[in-house]
């Protein structure tokens, strides 16, 4: 099976890649030694997937790779990541409630 990358997926690579590089050169490493294990998985394994409710779309298919969610579809002989995120991220098009607090909690009136 071909594994591709979305141009989302792709960008996302490259910039948790960048971040943990600067942060972290080893946790950098390590991300992308998962990754390239996670596309030989999939190539061998498609279907290690599980459906989601998040995602309630007929053939997608959600991989948990340590801290880090990928969503990916199979077509044929296909397999497309549409999208990877960290878990703690939000789900895109999650909105912000109109009264989630941006102030951290020491610089808060309340805090105390």
């Amino acid at each position: 099976m071909n594994v591709i990358l979305s141009p989302k997926a792709l960008d996302y690579v490259r910039r948790e890649a960048q971040y943990l590089k600067s942060k972290n050169p080893a946790a950098a490493q390590q991300f992308s030694d998962h990754l390239k294990r996670l596309k030989q998985g999939l190539a061998q394994f498609p279907e290690m997937g599980k459906v989601t409710e998040e995602i309630p779309i007929p053939g997608f298919l959600r991989f948990v790779m340590g801290s880090y969610l990928v969503d990916y579809e199979i077509s044929g002989k296909i397999l497309f990541v549409l999208a990877i995120r960290h878990g703690r991220e939000r789900p895109p098009g999650t909105p912000i409630e109109d009264d989630f607090d941006f102030e951290e909690r020491d610089h808060h009136p309340d805090a105390e």
